[in-house]
């Protein structure tokens, strides 16, 4: 088989994480024609080496990236040379990984390839893209239970997935026109015979009605991407779609799917293809009381504190020690507890207010 440098043969799949991506990549997956691995990765090192920032290495990679645009100025085409390098290796790759399957097209499903579309687009500019788009306050509330799991500061590791990754998915359906195939999570689920189909024919492959019955086929495990939901059944789940809305019956999340609702907008939620009036209706219909509202986190903390800031560090963990302490321990004991602290304070900012193992 024939395999084009250019990204004939080249299927990315690319989306928020927590998405749906794994459900969509199972279906295509069981193409005849369509082979798929758990998620490579594999071209972010190579394209954030030309940025000097977004990446660290032990060599400095900020360092790395201004040396190497000044050999690239030595070059006939310049930046276009390491560009066209690139592409020759990652063809290369994508075909060996290929070749043992007998089969046409390489999917390459990397959610945070959302990083790189545009580069990705000028590398193989016959590749096929596909952008899943999801809900993003059902995105919110899996990466909550899935990943979070209460211990609420660790969402400060999705910063980019939540605050960026709209966008960035909303300027590549924009800038790919006709390039690019659309799908939304829950059309997938509710109606996959007509979604897959249209899918397939965007791609120029024949639909396979059993692609649908993805859990039937020989599928390897795969180490990345969702491993609990998607394996656990053997076709799409209707009822999935709207299985976000349970989550809100906890004050702390809904207080993060309302915050995050505003922090996005209702013209981004509108072009992400969704009602930002219905969303509203549904945080409305789940809207805690006050008195198990008012000691939650709020969505700037989470995502612009202890983890992604070191000035602010020890600030953030002071509020989130002493909002634990007050949802465990009640006011009077906690003021005891400060009390006791500053009386005899210990050495060292971390030990002295260490968050109890039952934060959130």
């Amino acid at each position: 088989m024939d395999f084009s440098v250019h990204g004939e043969n080249l299927i990315f799949l690319i989306s928020q994480p927590r998405a749906g991506s794994t459900l969509l990549q199972r279906i295509l997956g069981s193409h005849p024609d369509i082979h798929t691995v758990s998620e490579p990765w594999l071209l972010l090192p190579s394209i954030y080496a030309l940025r000097e920032k977004g990446h660290w290495a032990e060599y400095d990679a900020s360092m790395a990236c201004r040396a190497m645009q000044e050999f690239l100025r030595t070059l006939p085409q310049g930046e276009g040379d390491y560009i066209e390098g690139v592409r020759r290796m990652y063809a290369y790759l994508y075909e060996r990984g290929l070749s043992e399957s007998a089969k046409k097209y390489f999917l390459d499903k990397t959610p945070r390839y959302y990083f790189i579309i545009p580069e990705l687009k000028r590398l193989f500019p016959k590749g096929h893209f596909i952008i899943l788009l999801r809900n993003p306050l059902a995105v919110l509330c899996s990466i909550l239970d899935s990943w979070v799991r209460g211990a609420w500061f660790l969402l400060g590791e999705q910063k980019y997935d939540l605050l960026t990754a709209p966008q960035r998915l909303l300027a590549g359906i924009e800038s790919s026109g006709e390039q690019c195939i659309v799908v939304h999570y829950e059309k997938l689920v509710s109606e996959p015979e007509s979604e897959v189909q249209e899918i397939c024919d965007k791609l120029g492959v024949k639909f396979v009605p059993r692609m649908i019955d993805y859990g039937r086929s020989d599928s390897s495990s795969w180490r990345y991407g969702d491993q609990v939901e998607v394996d656990y059944h053997i076709r799409p789940v209707p009822q999935n779609a709207e299985k976000w809305i349970q989550s809100l019956e906890n004050p702390q999340v809904w207080r993060l799917a309302r915050d995050y609702l505003r922090f996005l907008g209702k013209e981004t939620i509108i072009q992400m293809g969704y009602s930002c009036e219905e969303l509203d209706e549904i945080l409305d219909n789940y809207r805690p009381s006050p008195n198990r509202l008012w000691l939650t986190y709020p969505l700037r903390l989470l995502l612009n504190g202890l983890r992604w800031t070191d000035r602010f560090y020890t600030w953030d963990r002071r509020v989130i020690w002493l909002i634990t302490l007050l949802r465990q321990q009640g006011i009077n004991e906690t003021v005891k507890v400060i009390a006791h602290k500053l009386a005899k304070p210990k050495r060292g900012s971390e030990e002295s207010l260490s968050v109890p193992d039952a934060v959130g």
